[in-house]
């Protein structure tokens, strides 16, 4: 079996080869989650339908279950992960494959030592057990019946286990370092009295007993208030122990009239804002953090902000600091470090300031950098002072204003990550939500959004990205511009190509806010920044862009990440993907408008075009089995994007993450009027589009390319579009227009003399001719197109051509020559690595053997095609439901036969495929004409022929609309309409007289 890893301890998660991989739907999850609540035992499938339904299935539940666990086995890449066992499914799962199991050990392994008496090791594998949680048990899942139970024990013995490692923390003399957890987790577990019981010993021990008779009345408070009762035995016992041994310290005065002499209390934070909102979340993780007890010997606590400009971490980091003020009642330093500005501020001159903040006359100020850090230092080592440091360049300016002492807290802002101050708390500034960016502009502006109608207020937060920096501009535009209505700042911020030059209100500018993180940029990465224009790329991409290597590309992608310019779209296929804010996008793209010349843009433009062609390239080469036509646009660096492409990926996946790019980049293309560039991306696209029946993008494509094609005259991009434009048609049943464009393709390849292309137009020619009924003609066809493809090399085209000969066969009755037809294609399929033919033509293999009234045979095609459904896109399932329906039909199994074809039909009805859906029925009017004897049944069954009549009609296939009206036909006669069934079955005969 695969190596993978399961969680459980958390939200459901499953990682192969330490990748995370995507679960699928919802209802998947839960039966994952289910298994893995009793690994290795069997769960009973009627047991799973009731976690995912409760008590009312549908009653294909049990089918269903079916469908997600061979889903389920699709994406663990291993069919003997999950097996059948009884009556039910089993996850096969080592104890150290699944996190619930290994954390029981660990902590098993824990206890061990701990009996042995090495508490140092006990202390250790507790830590890797607790450091196994992600989060509650089965978060996300835990409130379905099946797994409550399971989930409150793997919970209660987290707790449990935390318990067992702070009572070895005690012992080993760790009470110090326990307090800020302790605290925490008595507020998170207010009437768990053990956890009271440890804080109050923890406090008792350094020292602090005042404040652990306090923790006992806030735990006695607590228990009257929201029980009546009084805390427990050992927590009563502690208290006494305490109490009696400081009674003189309980009862002392504290003013001893030392007579010290008072010390200055800085208050130097600049104000808070007063309409501030948003960031809830951010402003509660500050207080939490540096709210906490800490030790004096330990480091002060220290939260990071970090963001890109704009994104308000000033204004969050004062208001988090003035809520926190009553917790550092020895005052607040504030430094701006101008870390984004050419002349960051000198970590001495800070320190000048903030010593003379603290009582230090300026004469007794050291000179030397490092004894007036010292001096900071030792100032602060006795008193609780919030330091917050504003707009840091980097680690080494911040690392001499760092207080030393627990006592005090550091809230440090920048738009650099800061990565190197260890134990920080690290917040990471993303634009706002709309609710929370309405809330800002609404406290901003007063009453003058009353005018406001529609989307407007929606609008302007939209068009200012959620940007706290430009909710504030666009908010004083309207307070201090009365007569402007809410419309006209939408109509000015809708022009994004002026969009900057209107987020600007006397010294708030967006613009200028960026400039400050572009200026401290190096110029390769400046160009960078300048030609990605891309809201989302991946590493090739930037490659290409740069014209670089891909190891270079990442230090220049690496550089704009850390200083917030760029973000972290997400991961697809192994791939991180990159993505600009869109603000600056629109400044990274007027930035490459003044300093890099037209030519220079368009080239960049260009090679990432060039870049996406090379990827439709391995994808449709690794899709179809070889690429099915000359190219002549360049591509750029074939080798390179190869590269930098996961190996166990399929690239359809990766092209599949590509689909905006490609249609964004058939655009680009034809506004720059490179027509080879544009028709090739608009053909290379074709697979994508077919297999994951993209319909809209496909067309859009094609309409944009073919215009250019047009305008230039080039003949040849505008046959190869006709050929997409027919597999367009084709996809979506418009047999006739569909065969018109292939045969208009095949002209213009004769008018220019391109034999290949004329070669390809003629193979796809059976395709139109089997739907129209020319069976013979296929026949004819489709054998010359596999002899000239096959003797020019190309297998692949061969292949596809020659499998509508197997079809032609199978509907002309032949099944004997589609059985040999169809089993020498699947076998060239698999030789050549065509797993799309391959996966087609066994559903047909397996329909023709059933032609022949060989279920056993069809059951082989059928079993398989089951792995293999993936291969075709969204199509897949719906081949293997229809498939095992129509086995089950031929062996009498009509009930099971009936549910398998419901589910085909809602498939077909899904992906608005009318042929498929027009297969489906045909066969359901055979199941309810077999297997229906009730008479309201049949006339029902009767009545509902007649849609199937319509949607045969819709889509102009004879063969199949033959089928329908005979289908038709014998249940109007078994109900006793011998007129109207023998009207069916005349029209029938006519319709199948035309096909041959």
């Amino acid at each position: 079996m695969a190596t993978v890893r399961f969680g459980v301890l958390g939200r459901l998660t499953v990682w192969r080869a330490g990748e995370p991989l995507e679960l699928g739907t919802p209802k998947g999850r839960v039966v994952l989650a289910v298994l893995l609540a009793r690994p290795g035992r069997p769960v009973t499938a009627d047991a799973l339908a009731e976690a995912l339904w409760g008590g009312d299935p549908p009653r294909s539940a049990v089918k269903n279950v079916q469908t997600y666990v061979h889903r389920l086995r699709q994406i663990l890449g291993d069919p003997e992960r999950i097996v059948r066992q009884g009556g039910g499914y089993l996850v096969r799962a080592g104890r150290d494959e699944l996190d619930a199991t290994r954390f029981d050990d660990l902590a098993e392994s824990a206890r061990a030592a701990l009996a042995a008496g090495d508490p140092v090791t006990a202390r250790r594998v507790f830590g890797e057990a607790l450091e196994l949680w992600r989060g509650p048990a089965f978060e996300g899942v835990a409130d379905i019946p099946a797994l409550t139970t399971q989930a409150a024990r793997l919970d209660e013995s987290r707790l449990g286990v935390l318990e067992e490692r702070i009572d070895v923390d005690l012992r080993l003399g760790r009470h110090g370092e326990l307090l800020g957890e302790l605290t925490a987790l008595t507020m998170e577990h207010p009437f768990r009295e053990r956890m009271w019981a440890r804080l109050m010993l923890a406090l008792h021990r350094c020292g602090r007993r005042t404040d652990a008779l306090l923790a006992y009345r806030r735990l006695r408070d607590l228990l009257a208030r929201e029980t009546g009762l009084e805390p427990g035995v050992e927590v009563r016992d502690l208290h006494r122990t305490i109490l009696e041994g400081d009674r003189a310290a309980a009862d002392a005065d504290p003013d001893d009239g030392s007579g010290r002499p008072e010390v200055p209390v800085p208050r130097m934070l600049p104000p808070a804002l007063r309409d501030f909102s948003g960031q809830r979340a951010e402003l509660a993780r500050i207080g939490t953090a540096l709210r906490e007890e800490r030790a004096a010997g330990a480091p002060p606590g220290l939260v990071t902000v970090s963001g890109p400009g704009g994104m308000g971490k000033t204004a969050l980091a004062v208001q988090a600091a003035h809520r926190l003020a009553p917790d550092y009642p020895d005052g607040q330093l504030f430094a701006a470090l101008a870390g984004a500005r050419a002349r960051p501020a000198e970590p001495a001159a800070v320190l000048g300031r903030f010593l003379r903040a603290l009582g230090v006359p300026a004469t007794a100020v050291p000179d030397d950098p490092e004894e007036r850090a010292a001096l900071y230092r030792g100032l602060l080592a006795e008193r609780r002072v919030l330091v917050v440091l504003d707009d840091a360049y980097d680690e080494d300016q911040v690392a001499p204003l760092m207080p030393a002492g627990g006592s005090c807290g550091v809230i440090v802002t920048g738009r650099v990550r800061l990565g190197g101050l260890g134990g920080a708390r690290r917040i990471e500034l993303r634009e706002m939500s709309e609710e929370d960016g309405l809330a800002m502009l609404r406290a901003g502006t007063g009453d003058r959004l009353a005018s406001a109608t529609g989307t407007e207020p929606a609008d302007l937060v939209r068009l200012c990205a959620r940007l706290p920096l430009a909710l504030r501009i666009v908010g004083s535009l309207l307070v201090s511009r009365p007569h402007w209505r809410p419309a006209d700042l939408v109509a000015r911020l809708a022009d994004e190509q002026h969009r900057l030059d209107a987020l600007r209100y006397r010294d708030l500018e967006v613009r200028a806010s960026f400039e400050l993180s572009y200026e401290g940029l190096r110029p390769a990465v400046r160009r960078l920044l300048g030609l990605l224009e891309a809201p989302d790329f991946p590493l090739w991409a930037a490659a290409a862009a740069a014209d670089t290597g891909l190891t270079e590309a990442q230090d220049l992608l690496d550089d704009l990440v850390d200083v917030h310019l760029l973000d972290i779209a997400g991961t697809h296929g192994g791939q991180v993907r990159y993505c600009f804010h869109d603000l600056i996008r629109a400044y990274a793209r007027e930035r490459a408008e003044a300093e890099e010349a037209a030519e220079v843009r368009e080239a960049a433009v260009v090679r990432v075009l060039g870049a996406l062609l090379a990827l439709t390239d391995i994808a449709d080469r690794d899709h179809m089995g070889q690429n099915m036509f000359h190219r002549d646009a360049p591509r750029w660096r074939p080798d390179r994007v190869e590269e930098s492409l996961p190996p166990s990926v399929p690239p359809m996946t990766l092209l599949a993450a590509e689909r905006a790019a490609l249609v964004a980049g058939v655009r680009q293309a034809a506004q720059l009027g490179r027509d080879e560039l544009c028709w090739e991306l608009a053909v290379g696209a074709h697979t994508l589009f077919e297999t994951e029946r993209h319909y809209d993008d496909w067309q859009e494509c094609y309409d944009t390319a073919m215009r250019l094609a047009g305008a230039t005259g080039n003949l040849r991009g505008r046959a190869r579009l006709l050929i997409s434009m027919a597999g367009l048609l084709y996809t979506r049943r418009r047999y006739g227009p569909a065969e018109e464009a292939n045969t208009e393709a095949m002209r213009l390849f004769e008018r220019i003399g391109d034999r290949r292309g004329h070669q390809e137009a003629l193979s796809n020619a059976p395709f139109f001719l089997v739907p129209a009924g020319r069976l013979s003609a296929a026949v004819t066809t489709g054998s010359d197109a596999y002899g000239l493809l096959l003797a020019d090399g190309q297998t692949a085209a061969a292949l596809h051509a020659y499998s509508q000969v197997g079809l032609a066969h199978l509907q002309a009755g032949r099944a004997e020559e589609a059985v040999e037809v169809l089993t020498g294609i699947v076998a060239g399929a698999r030789e050549h690595g065509i797993r799309t033919l391959v996966a087609r033509d066994l559903y047909w293999l397996g329909q023709a053997w059933l032609a022949l009234g060989r279920p056993a045979r069809a059951e082989e095609a059928f079993t398989e095609l089951t792995p293999l459904t993936s291969d075709i896109g969204p199509s897949g399932p719906f081949y293997l439901a229809h498939a095992r329906g129509c086995l089950r039909l031929a062996r009498g199994e009509y009930g099971e036969a009936r549910q398998r074809l419901l589910e085909a039909l809602e498939l077909a009805r899904s992906l608005d495929d009318p042929m498929f859906e027009t297969r489906v029925l045909v066969d359901l009017l055979d199941v309810r004409l077999y297997d229906v004897r009730d008479p309201r049944e049949l006339r029902a069954a009767a009545e509902r022929a007649e849609h199937a009549v319509e949607v045969a009609r819709g889509i102009h296939y004879p063969y199949l609309l033959a089928g329908v009206l005979e289908k038709a036909a014998a249940l109007r006669e078994a109900v006793g309409e011998t007129v109207v069934a023998r009207e069916l079955a005349g029209e029938a005969a006519a319709v199948r007289a035309r096909v041959g």
